[in-house]
């Protein structure tokens, strides 16, 4: 009879292990958010790559980290296999400010920010992830709050080119991102 009782409790503690790994790993994912929509031609005074392009992204935010997946298509062919910075911005497309910075006197690096690097192929598309430490806080009172953009530069993400023109802009409506109220 006890070896029976050890069998079924060591089963029963080998099932409590188990579920509660799994458990804890499906805790790790704590919100997804998904965007799709037009950019808004932020050059409408001259023809650009980006006019007739449409946009989707995915954030995944978890314990650990944020995740951005940024495809855009209907991108000028005549462009493919040139490469595009583009940063989550602070301000809605209307209005946009700076790159957001986890750290607001932070460098202005992929650590600190939300960077990609858009490539499109012959058909017009790009796509690409970014993953930071962090999950962006809305809080800049100068704009705003709850809404933020993907901004497209014109040319590729280097640090040494300041200022990068702004070619396109997608929006976020991040009300999540705004910090409480304190008392």
């Amino acid at each position: 009879m006890k070896r029976i009782t050890k069998a079924v409790l060591g089963g029963l503690a080998g099932s409590a292990l188990v579920l509660g790994g799994t458990q804890a790993a499906s805790a790790a994912l704590e919100a997804k958010f998904w965007f799709r929509d037009g950019l808004t031609d932020l050059v409408p005074t001259a023809p650009g790559p980006f006019d007739s392009a449409t946009a989707k992204t995915t954030i995944t935010e978890r314990t650990d980290k944020t995740t951005f997946r940024l495809h855009v298509r209907g991108i000028d062919p005549s462009v493919a296999g040139n490469a595009f910075a583009a940063h989550l911005h602070v301000g809605p497309c209307g209005n946009t400010g700076g790159h957001y910075k986890d750290d607001p006197l932070g460098p202005a690096d992929r650590e600190n920010e939300v960077w990609f690097d858009l490539v499109p192929d012959e058909e017009g598309v790009a796509r690409d992830d970014s993953s930071v430490s962090f999950v962006p806080v809305d809080g800049d009172p100068a704009y705003v709050r709850g809404e933020m953009s993907i901004v497209i530069h014109a040319l590729p993400n280097d640090t040494t080119v300041s200022p990068n023109p702004k070619q396109a802009c997608f929006p976020l409506s991040v009300p999540q991102w705004i910090p409480a109220a304190t008392e």
